[in-house]
């Protein structure tokens, strides 16, 4: 026992079973050996050396991680150095009796100090990998009898709040990755997500579990935690987190009815799970940890003397799949009946070992070991938990069709289960991040029902959709996880239309029966199961229908009565739903009209595409080597983040060196086939045929038009395309576009999810359809192929030098703002145009374009 006291003194004591073993060494004095720069560096190295671990972050980061060692050396010092309470230790560890360190203060410097660094010289490793647990307490509290309770399953509340959205606290959902990792458990842990994650909703769930008679003993909080100033009365409110009063309390972000941030104090929150008698609450909030300022401030601190019994906490910012890895070994070692001191120090260890985490340069070691902390008022254990099956429920959807027919129906099971898991599951087994958009869907889904999930071919619209479609069913968003219909509008399907997908809808939620309905009853039936129970439809390809239909006529378009039909229906369920659909589409689907939800789908996050190419590349070690070579991260940053093209390019690197696969996508080293085939290609599994499914349906002069895009980087713009055609060396095939013609053009190949708009007549591009473009510029004009692209890439280079000297003039005038926003998007065209100029000695273009770069 380390009893830190208010006059700068600790002492030094030790108990066995909760009884005093010995004397208690005489208070010594005692001085923080970390100073603000150490415990920075250690914030830095965990928080943000993997986002960039180049140069001399690197450097840093290495420096930081060898530094731990001497750090945690001095912490032990500090305490056990010398004297009365050194022999005391010495004792105990010889005595084979060190189990545990308890650190007991008021100072909250002293408390959120990483005491887990603590490390004897004499060993190896810090005490907390070495068989020692490590928990924090309040003064006023003292190590007593085991907690323990009597429930035979484990019932986790899963508080997921994030009212800034993807703003908030680089959001990511560690509950997401937790599932698939307590698979072996399924059945014996209920995880239910609470769903509005609002205050009110949190006080009613808690405590009718309670009063049912089935408390949760687990209440996880994955969300923002921070200091601000004192809250009301009543414990909530919306505080400047600017402003601090004197007194500061830690608080957790809860959301409010209108989706924006409530705040809430932590001791509010402790009454709520005391009420609830929820004994143990699990923290991933930013700053959760971290007591600074007053003890009051401190949400684990406050979250103990609100009634909880035990906390374990992120002391700081933690990657998503770490904080997974270590509650699934957390739960797995309180299913095997370890108190949750030693699930902690268990699950401390996995981390340890399993120390690598994703970063831009692959997967690196981090000491995030230390990140989480455990508080308690007395120790706690689950010892009658065991496995047992989950029964999935069903429910009347079967009356409501009788409702409907005004006959007899019979009672069915709730939706096949085994169905829905075939239909639901990861192509090739991976999924990896979207956090942000899963959260919007989710959000979204819930309190507007119907929702477009749109982007270009190959963005992973569909697997978005089924990895939403699988948090809804093991999180409780549906009522049954069979509850969950998987509906195609690929063309070819006898089905084809909203008849079909109702009838589809209806047969696996209600049976057989459904098919004795005429088709005005099944649209019925289906309406009110959908505005009566929490079912999930899934519409996909639904680009088919209107927007991109069959080329080849097989499956012809929806006609206007079809598509009334639709948004009727659509109309229907979106202002009197519970349940959900969701569309997936390449295009925004603007004919379902704009009440309806969109939400766009782009490129993964920076941190999502290092992780996804570590798995890409997992089964290549020659291509893990060239992960080193310059043009590997040129190649990452053209790729930007298509699951597609990532999926498609990357392996590739087992045999291709980066810089050759860059030129290929570029366009600037021809494909081995330079004719298409495209008729034959799949879409689903090839770049080209994922890109002739949509640019077919462009008119021949503007898919000619377009081929110029294969010479840019990223962003084409409206403005410089008009500049470049109107320049003496364009070819004839880009002369006789304007300005008008070229903003028709582009904001028709973005309808059809080829570009993605960026506003000021800026557009994305496709990272795969340079290549497409090249191929499809050379197969149309072979004979003059080479000598249009120098034309073309003379005639660019001017359009750019005049985009150089406009934003020159904005940046020296009152369009600071918007000049700068459009050189962050433009930078790379521009540099690339810049080193052209400059490899071409046309040093007047080549001005104009430094100028605003410098």
């Amino acid at each position: 026992m380390l009893d830190f006291g208010a006059d700068g003194r600790v002492g030094v004591s030790v108990q066995v079973d909760g009884a005093p073993f010995g004397e208690r060494t005489e208070p010594m004095e005692w001085s923080n050996p970390l100073d603000g720069k150490a415990l920075e560096d250690v914030r830095w190295y965990l928080e943000d050396y993997l986002r960039a671990p180049f140069a001399v972050y690197e450097e840093r980061g290495q420096r930081i991680h060898e530094s731990l060692k001497p750090l945690g050396q001095a912490l032990f010092a500090s305490v056990f150095g010398q004297g009365a309470a050194r022999e005391a230790y010495l004792e105990a560890r010889a005595r084979g009796e060190l189990g545990e360190v308890v650190v007991r203060a008021a100072d909250p410097a002293v408390l959120g100090l990483p005491w887990e660094l603590m490390c004897d010289p004499a060993l190896t490793s810090p005490m907390a990998l070495s068989g020692v647990a490590l928990t924090r307490m309040l003064p006023s509290q003292a190590p007593g009898s085991r907690f323990r309770t009597t429930d035979e399953r484990l019932r986790v509340l899963m508080v997921i709040a994030r009212p800034e959205g993807e703003q908030d606290v680089g959001y990511q959902m560690v509950a997401r990755r937790i599932l698939p990792l307590l698979s072996g458990l399924r059945g014996s842990v209920e995880l239910t997500v609470l769903r509005p994650p609002t205050l009110r909703r949190f006080e009613q769930v808690v405590e009718a579990a309670a009063a049912q008679g089935t408390p949760f003993q687990v209440v996880h909080f994955d969300g923002h935690g921070a200091f601000t100033a004192a809250p009301s009365a009543s414990g909530g409110g919306t505080p400047d987190p600017l402003r601090f009063a004197a007194t500061r309390r830690g608080v957790l972000s809860f959301e409010d009815a209108q989706g924006g941030a409530e705040y809430v104090a932590a001791e509010t929150v402790g009454q709520v799970l005391a009420a609830g008698k929820v004994p143990l609450v699990v923290l991933n909030a930013c700053q959760s940890g971290q007591v600074g300022g007053e003890l009051e401030a401190g949400i684990a601190t406050r979250l103990l003397t609100g009634g909880a019994v035990s906390v374990v906490a992120m002391a700081y910012s933690v990657y998503a799949v770490a904080a997974a890895e270590f509650m699934a070994i957390f739960y797995e070692h309180l299913f095997a009946g370890d108190t949750v001191t030693r699930a902690v120090a268990a699950a401390r260890r996995h981390l340890a070992v399993e120390n690598r985490r994703p970063s831009a340069k692959g997967r690196l070691e981090l000491a995030d070991w230390v990140i989480p902390v455990h508080y308690a008022r007395t120790d706690l254990s689950f010892p009658s938990l065991r496995s047992q099956p989950v029964s999935p429920g069903n429910a009347p959807l079967a009356t409501i069709m009788q409702r409907v027919r005004g006959g007899a129906a019979t009672a069915l099971p709730a939706g096949g289960a085994a169905h829905v898991e075939r239909d639901l599951a990861a192509f090739g087994g991976l999924f990896v991040g979207r956090d942000g958009p899963l959260y919007r869907l989710d959000t979204a889904a819930r309190l507007q029902h119907v929702v477009v999930v749109h982007g270009p071919g190959g963005t992973g619209k569909t697997e978005l959709a089924k990895a939403f479609a699988r948090w809804w069913r093991d999180t409780g968003g549906v009522g049954s996880p069979g509850w969950i219909v998987w509906y195609s509008f690929e063309p070819g399907v006898a089905s084809f239309g909203l008849d079909g997908a109702v009838t589809a809808a209806g047969l696996h939620l209600a049976g057989p029966d459904f098919a004795l309905l005429d088709e005005e009853q099944r649209r019925e039936a289906l309406l009110q199961i959908l505005e009566e129970h929490r079912v999930l439809l899934i519409w996909d390809n639904f680009e088919s229908a209107v927007t991109m239909p069959d080329s080849t006529g097989a499956t012809p378009t929806l006609d206007p009565a079809e598509q009334a039909q639709i948004t009727a229906f659509l109309t229907r369920v979106r202002e009197r739903g519970t349940g959900a659909i969701v569309i997936t589409s390449r295009t925004p689907e603007t004919w379902l009209g704009p009440a309806t939800r969109r939400i766009t789908v782009g490129g993964l996050s920076r941190a999502d595409a290092a992780e996804y190419t570590d798995l890409l590349l997992a089964p290549y070690p020659a291509a893990r080597t060239r992960r080193k070579d310059k043009a590997f991260g040129e190649l990452l940053t053209w790729l930007d983040g298509h699951p597609l093209s990532m999926r498609l390019t990357l392996p590739q690197l087992e045999h291709t060196n980066p810089s050759t696969l860059l030129g290929t996508l570029r366009g600037l080293t021809p494909p081995s086939n330079p004719t298409t085939g495209l008729e034959l290609a799949d879409r689903h599994s090839s770049l080209a045929g994922s890109i002739a499914a949509s640019i077919r349906h462009l008119t021949p002069e503007q898919q000619d038009a377009l081929t110029v895009l294969a010479l840019l980087h990223g962003v084409a713009d409206e403005d410089v395309l008009a500049w470049f055609s109107e320049h003496s060396a364009t070819p004839e095939q880009f002369s006789g576009f304007n300005v008008e013609n070229w903003r028709g053009t582009l904001e028709r190949a973005a309808g059809l999810g080829l570009l993605d708009p960026i506003g000021a007549g800026m557009y994305e591009i496709h990272p795969a359809l340079p290549a497409y473009l090249a191929a499809h510029w050379q197969n149309r004009y072979p004979g003059t192929y080479e000598q249009q692209r120098e034309q073309s890439a003379e005639a660019l280079l001017a359009a750019h030098a005049v985009l150089g000297g406009w934003l020159s003039q904005q940046l020296q005038g009152t369009g600071v703002g918007t000049a700068m926003a459009i050189l962050e998007w433009q930078r790379r065209n521009l540099g690339a145009q810049l080193g052209h100029a400059l490899d071409h000695a046309q040093w007047t273009e080549a001005a104009e374009i430094a100028e605003p770069l410098v």
